[in-house]
């Protein structure tokens, strides 16, 4: 599907994210307990990615006691892309599926782990499924100062390396390569299920 942000012309997945979360583009740590607002972005991450591929649909009470159970069961506190990768294949695994995580790494600004991530980010946002992305640690003020040590997940793609992402309920564009020459790196975990 096409949609235009900020006078970018995306290519997104097929359903739109507010449909699925009651109002909000994607889950919100903030709307539950205390540690899951500190450190619950990879939980919400992964709720975002089993609930649009499993054909969820949220009022936000529901929303709120996936994101806790996400949390408390599979990702208690901060996130890794590790991490991430193996409550990911647990997640997937306790419902009688295979997953397979393809991590992908760009390190401060690496054009070659960026390329990379594009071309991985196209083939599934194609395929109608959302990537997870981890942003790592800021080391320059300047771009997106507050987005680091963060999760969020890609729901579209443009040239010059532009995502359309889910930001805790928000829509938000960034700009890969802007965002990752500020930080120590930043890294897509995309997730493929099979029955």
């Amino acid at each position: 599907m096409k949609r235009v942000v900020n006078g970018i012309e995306f290519t997104t997945i097929n359903r739109d994210f507010r449909r699925i979360f009651d109002g909000l583009y994607g889950g919100n740590q903030h709307l539950s307990t205390k540690p899951l607002a500190m450190f619950g972005c990879g939980s919400v991450t992964l709720n975002n990615h089993a609930a649009y591929t499993e054909g969820k649909s949220y009022v936000r009470e529901e929303l709120v006691k996936d994101q806790n159970h996400m949390f408390r069961k599979y990702l208690l506190g901060p996130t890794t892309a590790l991490r991430f990768k193996l409550a990911s294949l647990w997640y997937y695994a306790s419902r009688g599926k295979r997953a397979k995580v393809k991590i992908i790494h760009s390190y401060a600004g690496s054009l070659l782990g960026l390329r990379a991530m594009m071309v991985d980010i196209k083939k599934h946002i194609d395929a109608d499924n959302p990537v997870p992305l981890i942003v790592g640690l800021r080391l320059f003020k300047g771009y997106r100062d507050g987005l680091y040590n963060h999760w969020v997940t890609v729901t579209g793609y443009a040239d010059h390396f532009h995502v359309l992402v889910s930001n805790n309920g928000k829509m938000e564009v960034i700009n890969l390569k802007d965002l990752s020459e500020k930080r120590m790196f930043v890294a897509t975990a995309s997730i493929t299920v099979r029955e």
